[in-house]
């Protein structure tokens, strides 16, 4: 049986088979929607307001089937799609601009380049004049792939499902009309965008290219392409120069991406005669630790509990985001992202939360709330949904398990920074400069970060925030075929650590877990 479902605010219907869920309409209507967990039930971030045979009601859009007549209301903040670009803190961003990525020669205009960083949760993306090296313009967005899942894993087995098409022609699409937004707004022509340049994890330069990405969860989880490679613009993005080609920055590992590699060339990391610690901690998290006569590089599944996936009131960084949290005398007090109302948690304020209960006793070094607790935070200390949680305002709470989610991502990243040292057989006294890469890293405390264990307290005096750093090499390659080339010796170079694998890395996750 069909049913005639609509969508408010925006008014859209469609007739889908009754046997579909409100997801399944919406991606049909190819809405924009979040769906962290992939659509399996478990992050409840779906939730929408249902009215139907007369009655009214919430549900998860990924587990309820439509009905005939049925009207959804959708969150007022689906379809908001830009997103803050960090600018670079990089220590060295020039190239030289002799060699350029190809020849430009034949252009009656300037030409126009586009650099490109796809993250899973942001897609960022500068205009550079080709000649001259100018930013002209940047532009960010929320990953549309989020319909699909919030994490590499759940896009990987929608691929695995469903095949790569779909997915693939949904980031290719974006990137066409981000290109187009950007050239309109300034008064470009389109016509002078002749090259792309492509960072992003594995499973986003996969998808990106149409390179089905299941080969990353399945034993050995390696990637199906590894070096630089090119691809004719025409056909994935509209509205080009017709000869425009896109350059693919190479990948390390199956979670060590193209990202990691333009942040190692961005920040000279790979030419450092100190050693150095880069860590990028987004929706994944990749770190890299030496100089330039050996480093190593391993990544975590930090993600999820950061970027508010599993956190019941978490969300990203966006307007309305409780982004940092501090105690003024005996009185709690908390920011938020363009000062507006707070509506959730992002992973900075996060991170500033555990801090702060650990300071007042609220909660003890195991992460459990203390029952003898009765400081002047106590009554904000509650039970909700059978739950001990912890009320930051009355929409938003942090929960028992929230904070146990906090413990996994920061003991997996502390866990695989002592590896890493490890290996290369140094102490943290041996580590000179320690770089904080990504947006997140850029708004994180570094005396909270230090506080709870999620960076060794030894280095609190060595942290440096360097901003975008991946997209800052997705422009130095854009600008020079050198640095391009570059980028192979250090996808070459670098030894991949494969955490999950190592002998001594449950050993010492187990042991970060604690405050």
């Amino acid at each position: 049986m069909d049913c005639k479902v609509t969508f408010l605010p925006s008014g859209e219907s469609i007739t889908i088979n009754d046997s579909a869920t409100i997801m399944d309409a919406e991606r049909a209507l190819e809405l924009s929607f979040e769906y962290p967990c992939g659509g399996n039930g478990t992050c409840g971030k779906c939730l929408v307001d249902i009215e139907c045979d007369g009655r009214k009601y919430r549900a998860k859009a990924c587990t309820t089937k439509v009905s005939d007549g049925m009207v959804v209301t959708l969150p007022d903040d689906v379809g908001v799609h830009n997103e803050r670009v960090m600018t670079s803190g990089c220590p060295t961003t020039s190239c030289d601009m002799t060699s350029p990525l190809a020849d430009y020669s034949n252009m009656s205009n300037s030409p126009l380049g586009i650099a490109f960083d796809i993250g899973t949760t942001t897609i960022a993306a500068y205009l550079l004049d080709l000649c001259s090296g100018e930013i002209i313009d940047t532009l960010g967005e929320l990953n549309e792939q989020v319909k699909y899942g919030g994490d590499v894993i759940s896009r990987c087995i929608y691929s695995l499902e469903n095949g790569v098409d779909e997915i693939s022609a949904c980031v290719n699409d974006q990137t066409s009309k981000m290109i187009e937004k950007i050239i309109v707004r300034n008064g470009k022509n389109s016509n002078d965008v002749c090259s792309i340049t492509i960072v992003g994890n594995t499973c986003m330069q996969h998808i990106y290219a149409g390179i089905n990405p299941t080969t990353l969860v399945e034993i050995p989880y390696m990637p199906t392409k590894y070096g630089s490679f090119q691809l004719p613009a025409k056909g994935i993005i509209n509205n080009i120069n017709e000869n425009a080609t896109i350059y693919f920055v190479p990948v390390i590992a199956g979670f060590i991406g193209a990202d990691t590699v333009g942040a190692i060339l961005a920040t000279r990391f790979y030419q450092c005669d100190n050693t150095t610690l880069l860590l990028d901690i987004g929706t994944n998290g990749e770190m890299a630790l030496g100089n330039k006569d050996r480093f190593v590089v391993c990544s975590t599944a930090s993600g999820p509990a950061f970027e508010g996936a599993k956190i019941v009131c978490g969300m990203r960084g966006a307007p309305g985001a409780i982004d940092h949290i501090w105690m003024d005398g005996d009185e709690l007090k908390y920011s938020t992202i363009d000062n507006l109302e707070a509506i959730g948690i992002c992973g900075s304020g996060l991170i500033d939360f555990c801090r702060v209960i650990l300071d007042t006793g609220v909660i003890m070094p195991s992460g459990r709330f203390d029952r003898k607790y009765e400081g002047s935070l106590a009554s904000r200390i509650e039970t909700i949904d059978g739950t001990k949680a912890f009320r930051l305002t009355d929409k938003v709470y942090v929960t028992q398990k929230d904070i146990r989610e906090v413990q996994l991502a920061k003991g997996a990243i502390a866990a695989g920074i002592e590896i890493m040292a490890e290996v290369l057989g140094i102490t943290y006294d041996d580590i000179t400069n320690v770089l904080i890469a990504g947006a997140f890293g850029n708004y994180m405390d570094p005396d909270s970060t230090c506080r709870i264990g999620l960076i060794p307290s030894e280095l609190r005096q060595k942290i440096t925030p360097v901003g975008n750093a991946a997209g800052e090499g997705s422009k130095l390659c854009l600008l020079s075929s050198d640095e391009y080339k570059t980028c192979d010796l250090i996808a070459e170079k670098a030894e991949f650590i494969e955490l999950a694998s190592h002998e001594k890395f449950q050993e010492k996750f187990i042991a970060q877990l604690d405050f």
